[in-house]
């Protein structure tokens, strides 16, 4: 089951940084499925060390209420089909769109970092190993 934070300490290299994470299970819901075959076309950035998913195919629509985080990881139906994934998802807000993955958590944080990072290793296992990058995703477009 995917899982959302949104704290200070998960960077190493700025432990400062307040950093939105969505832990996925590779082998987890078809929305987790859908988002690891999107990974694979996404680019590395081997400097900063993450995987960067086009905004043209996938983004991270978040909200923060009192407390209440909410990540919906968007994409599209054609985007989807050509990456091989056949599942069926809901219509997003916008109607070319499908709401993949929706998950949801508490914090005590009033904002939200620029982008959303994606891990597939539970955060307090995370190494230095390129097989733990997270993916990047942007927030909605315009």
């Amino acid at each position: 089951m995917a899982e959302v934070e949104l704290d200070t300490g998960i960077n190493p290299d700025d432990p400062d940084e307040l950093v939105l994470a969505v832990v996925i299970d590779p082998e987890g819901s078809a929305g987790e499925r859908a988002l690891i075959a999107l990974g694979d076309y996404c680019y590395p950035d081997e400097d900063t060390g993450v995987y960067y998913i086009l905004g043209t195919d996938a983004y991270a629509d978040r909200r923060l209420e009192d407390g209440v985080l909410t990540v919906d990881i968007v994409s599209y139906p054609a985007v989807l089909r050509n990456v091989g994934v056949t599942a069926e998802f809901p219509p997003g807000r916008d109607p070319e769109t499908v709401l993949i993955l929706r998950v949801t958590g508490m914090t005590t944080h009033t904002t939200l970092p620029g982008e959303t990072l994606v891990f597939t290793t539970p955060l307090d296992e995370l190494t230095d190993d390129e097989d733990e990058w997270p993916f990047v995703l942007a927030p909605p477009p315009g």
